[in-house]
């Protein structure tokens, strides 16, 4: 199955995601469970669209209604131990498990195939979802809060 934008795999530490109330960003089309998160210059969470240099948090609700600034949704923090399941925009990738550290996304719920050179997710391993597309799985080498919880 394709996958709904970022899910919760599994952490290399055995942990789980801590989830916050966090204030958002406006966005007329509101936001997704699955869209990924980085925090702007007033410390709202805001979609990563494209470029993934920084990652904050995974929202963990769906709000389709206009989202005004501040307005708080239930996000979990990401942290470097955790991996992330999320299909690719296609149906092979150059990434190579292990060695490429630097895949981007396409969007805020599907990462880029074609782009390995920009971006801060480390692949740690692959499958194919139900559209025939890459479904990979990532770790946040450089997370917000890097291997702290919030």
């Amino acid at each position: 199955m394709a996958t709904r934008g970022f899910e919760f795999a599994y952490a290399f530490d055995g942990s789980t995601p801590t989830i916050v109330s966090w204030p958002m960003a406006a966005d007329a089309a509101g936001y997704m469970k699955g869209d990924i998160l980085a925090a702007d210059s007033n410390g709202r969470l805001d979609k990563v669209t494209a470029d993934a240099g920084e990652v904050t948090a995974v929202c963990m609700q769906t709000e389709t209604d206009a989202v005004s600034n501040d307005d708080e949704l239930m996000v979990a923090i990401v942290t470097s131990q955790q991996v992330w399941r999320c299909s690719m925009d296609a149906t092979s990738t150059a990434a190579k498990r292990g060695y490429t550290k630097t895949i981007d996304v396409a969007d805020e719920h599907t990462l880029d195939a074609d782009d390995i050179a920009n971006g801060d997710c480390a692949l740690v391993a692959t499958g194919t979802d139900d559209e025939g597309n890459v479904l990979a799985y990532v770790t946040f080498r450089q997370p917000t809060f890097g291997n702290t919880l919030a």
